[in-house]
């Protein structure tokens, strides 16, 4: 005798797919509609992704403002009855539409969702880091190439000129080995590897770890003042770490401050958030609006002006980010063009009790 099996109803369909739609994570939602195009089902977060208004269910993409490039896909789906899939890129988010046909009397097509904004940034970023890197090693490559070239077709029989030539090759095979420290530094810390030695900080004895940096202020005519007030509390943290996030500020602050100009280091203390506020203040040349979002991305140079004599790897405002970030604090720019900058670093203070229990 021949089985049969009876297969699900409409209902029982819906069911199952309600509580697939529950199940999925967050950047994932669902979405399932009949053969004229209405909502049967669409998850709350399929809703946010594709910025449909109103309840959704009993409803059509249409009446809901849904992107044509969506409506689109349903329709070749539907049509054509087999899957597509489909980016919908905005300037803001990348989400992308996977359509399935269904065999059923009630639900035509199902859409899966799934926002990929997060994975492109990642995707853009990973690229970046891999042409940034390519092009700061090409620079010094090239001309230890070019230097040491000239040397073998003669200039070795020049001491003098041949001196100035290693000098040159010295300096950027420098720079080279600065960039890769600085990146395998970044990477500890970006991994969670580095150790930090936690301990109260006083805020005037780690604005005096710039004092290196003075003579090259001095030399370029640039002004540094400090203004700390005294009831600015010790820092909790790493001494080593936090002074250099300091000096990274003020020597990205020295690069792109013209002579004659002014250079401002000031804390206070934000009570109210036992916190305390780090300010390095320039009059240097300012960063255009578009580029604030990346300054403190690795290798980003905003334009060909800050990019003065080849100084720095590009990594010094990454890793101060990521050290600030590390203790718990944070860290932001205020700038306009021609108008200098103002980096702001807020800290946790540290507990009264360990800072006055702190030797010295």
């Amino acid at each position: 005798m021949k089985r049969t099996t009876a297969s699900p109803s409409a209902n029982q369909t819906l069911s199952l797919l309600r509580s697939v739609g529950e199940q999925l994570e967050g950047g994932h939602g669902l979405i399932a509609v009949d053969k004229s195009g209405r909502i049967l089902l669409a998850t709350q977060e399929a809703c946010r992704l594709l910025d449909l208004s109103g309840e959704g269910e009993g409803h059509t993409l249409a009446e809901l403002g849904a992107d044509f490039r969506l409506l689109r896909v349903i329709t070749a789906c539907r049509d054509a009855e087999a899957a597509v899939e489909r980016e919908i890129a905005s300037a803001r988010e990348v989400i992308m539409v996977r359509a399935f046909p269904v065999q059923s009397q009630t639900i035509a097509v199902i859409v899966l969702v799934r926002d990929e904004t997060r994975l492109r940034r990642l995707e853009r970023v990973r690229r970046d880091f891999v042409t940034n890197v390519s092009h700061e090693l090409r620079t010094p490559i090239t001309a230890i190439r070019l230097l040491v070239e000239t040397l073998q077709k003669g200039a070795l029989e020049q001491p003098e000129v041949a001196a100035g030539f290693v000098h040159r090759i010295a300096l950027e095979i420098g720079h080279m080995a600065q960039m890769v420290e600085e990146l395998l530094e970044l990477s500890t810390i970006e991994s969670g590897r580095q150790t930090m030695k936690m301990e109260p900080v006083p805020v005037v004895e780690l604005i005096r770890t710039v004092d290196r940096l003075l003579p090259l202020a001095e030399e370029r005519l640039i002004e540094v003042t400090v203004d700390v007030d005294p009831a600015t509390p010790p820092l909790l943290g790493d001494s080593r770490r936090l002074g250099q996030v300091l000096r990274n500020l003020v020597h990205n602050a020295i690069k792109f401050t013209p002579p004659e100009g002014r250079i401002t280091v000031s804390a206070r203390p934000l009570l109210e958030q036992s916190r305390v506020e780090l300010v390095v203040r320039d009059t240097g040349i300012g960063i255009r609006p578009e580029d604030l979002p990346r300054i403190f991305e690795r290798f980003w140079k905003a334009d060909s002006s800050r990019q003065r004599d080849g100084e720095g790897s590009g990594l010094g405002l990454a890793i101060a980010r990521h050290v600030v970030e590390a203790h718990g604090g944070s860290i932001r720019v205020v700038s306009e063009p021609r108008r200098g900058a103002t980096f702001i670093v807020e800290m946790p203070a540290a507990p009264r009790q360990a800072a006055e229990t702190e030797p010295g």
